[in-house]
């Protein structure tokens, strides 16, 4: 599962700013974000299936991804929605070339996950919603993503007016980034902490965290809930900035601070 907030402006010193939640139960391990062997993809991995939710490239290519799949912990070796953003972004197609390519891979295979996944260009300022709202249907919605404040999650798609959470992250996100101006490294993991996880906000966090009966009864009672929180701010100088906090197998959490130039 997960939870996204981001502006994706038009005219601002902030070209992309975003922050993202990922949840899921503690028997996946996940890696913070680090960069590929070959120097160009940033981005952290599930250790199950080697996808990710979220990365992006020195190149200017962003995905970001959210999925039923996790709550229900189908997660297979090598297979599933979380590879959808690393093909993307070892790829060269652009956003609306590799969505159409996504709707014709789904109708083939029918795989059985549910998904809200953005793929966006920060050089052609381009950015497209590829939604399967049905893990029993093939069925692919394809969106330009207009400028402007948007949310993300994972059973409400994009800008759901319904779930309560998504409209709290909203309202706290628009009133964030109307404030920001001219961000600076330092910032960053002040900006993750308003909210998405509890450094400032309390009990008006995003941050989910619960103990459940496993959907595999065989393991138990499990945490389940918030193992990674990603800010990232990207300017129209072509200047990057990332914060992660994300939680290791052991339960400690971790941070990582990244700043490089689109090249």
């Amino acid at each position: 599962m997960g939870i996204v907030a981001f502006e994706w402006a038009e005219g601002k010193t902030n070209q992309l700013t975003l922050l993202m939640n990922r949840d899921n139960w503690e028997n996946r391990v996940i890696s913070g974000a680090s960069w590929s062997r070959n120097g160009q993809i940033l981005s952290g991995r599930c250790k199950a299936n080697n996808g990710t939710w979220f990365g992006i490239t020195k190149g200017g290519r962003v995905a970001f991804l959210v999925n039923t799949s996790l709550l229900l912990d189908r997660v297979k070796s090598y297979s599933g929605s979380e590879l959808y953003p690393v093909r993307f972004l070892e790829g060269n197609m652009s956003p609306e070339q590799f969505a159409n390519e996504v709707k014709v891979h789904e109708k083939e295979t029918n795989e059985r996950h549910a998904y809200s996944l953005i793929v966006a260009d920060m050089t052609s300022s381009s950015m497209v919603h590829i939604l399967k709202p049905s893990d029993t249907k093939s069925d692919v919605v394809i969106e330009t993503v207009p400028f402007g404040v948007h949310t993300l999650s994972s059973y409400e798609g994009l800008d759901s007016t319904d779930s309560a959470r998504d409209l709290l992250l909203r309202r706290l996100f628009t009133q964030m980034v109307g404030n920001l101006g001219n961000v600076q490294q330092r910032q960053m993991e002040e900006i993750a902490g308003r909210f998405m996880y509890d450094a400032q906000a309390g009990r008006d966090a995003v941050f989910y965290h619960s103990r459940d009966e496993h959907p595999n009864g065989k393991l138990g009672t499990q945490r389940f809930g918030t193992t990674s929180t990603t800010a990232l701010v990207v300017k129209r100088t072509r200047e990057v900035m990332l914060f992660e906090k994300y939680m290791e197998q052991n339960g400690a959490w971790n941070t990582n601070n990244f700043a490089f130039n689109i090249q």
